[in-house]
């Protein structure tokens, strides 16, 4: 009875600990450091995208990112986790296909989810306003399962477009939900959520400090996405954060896949790729003392397997 007590109280005791440390804490490093995944969307959706990107990854400089399942080249990025089996490919959620003339169909049958041509909406008021449940849920598990069937196994997941997920708790709760059930952290922070999500989530869902990336605004200003980044870098703070970039090259391919449009596209791309993989983004990295890490880490290192 007195060892029993004693295991309560230390396991008490151990979980009170826990509760009090930072999530840098909680990784292994200090409360005052300074934690980034600089994370690139959108693998699959193309070559250009995929090669930017794995060169990227080659080079130290994006430490994450994440893949479109039904995306038309998601194969590449399979044979690529082949031959780099410890890059950090998570899943990205995706029930919209938002260019003009290049889109990508569920890896389901799912008929709420699509438009009259047979492809997911490119919008996120037609997704909410025509998707069922049943099926949103049947498409991302069967996303994730495809990704795993072709030796991908996901670091972690996030949202394409970040549509439906948010306009409703439920669906809040079924992101949350697939992260326990695959064992891998979401991308998730509790910036700008509403209270009654903040409700369901639980001690062993992993919550960032903050989530970054650059708008519309920014590519217009003057020093572009360059002056965004650079501003983000050099106010962080002490924490753990994930700063959202895509990484493309600006030639016919992407020129085309994203045309009539200007926010996203290629050369938006190009720009992302240019400055995270120069001399100046290391610089500032080194400068700011600014750690990178992965979303494989963080999982490994507080989610339970068994």
């Amino acid at each position: 009875m007195k060892s029993l007590l004693t295991h309560f109280i230390f396991l008490t005791l151990s979980f009170y600990m826990s509760a009090q440390l930072s999530l840098a804490e909680r990784l292994g490093y200090s409360k005052s450091d300074k934690l980034l995944i600089v994370h690139a969307d959108d693998l699959g959706i193309s070559h250009s995208e995929n090669h930017a990107s794995f060169t990227a990854l080659e080079m130290g400089t994006v430490s994450s990112t994440s893949l479109i399942v039904p995306s038309p080249w998601f194969l590449e990025v399979a044979e690529f986790k082949k031959i780099r089996p410890d890059a950090d490919i998570g899943i990205h959620l995706t029930l919209t296909s938002e260019w003009v003339n290049y889109k990508w169909r569920p890896v389901t049958n799912a008929e709420s989810l699509v438009d009259f041509n047979g492809y997911f909406f490119d919008n996120c008021d037609d997704l909410e306003n025509n998707a069922r449940f049943k099926d949103v849920e049947k498409e991302l598990k069967a996303q994730i399962e495809l990704a795993i069937s072709n030796g991908i196994n996901p670091t972690h997941l996030d949202i394409h477009m970040g549509c439906l997920v948010y306009s409703s708790i439920d669906y809040f709760k079924l992101y949350l939900k697939l992260g326990r059930e695959y064992k891998i952290p979401v991308m998730l922070t509790y910036g700008g959520l509403p209270e009654e999500y903040k409700k369901v989530i639980k001690n062993e869902d992993v919550i960032i400090d903050n989530v970054y990336s650059a708008g519309a605004q920014h590519f217009d200003q003057e020093g572009g996405l360059a002056k965004r980044y650079t501003d983000v870098l050099t106010s962080l703070k002490p924490g753990v954060h994930a700063l959202i970039i895509h990484t493309a090259y600006d030639n016919d391919e992407m020129q085309h896949l994203t045309i009539y449009k200007k926010y996203w596209a290629s050369k938006w791309r190009q720009d992302d790729f240019d400055f995270f993989t120069s001399q100046k983004f290391k610089q500032i990295i080194k400068e700011e003392n600014i750690k990178l890490i992965t979303w494989k880490e963080i999982g490994n290192k507080l989610i339970k397997k068994e």
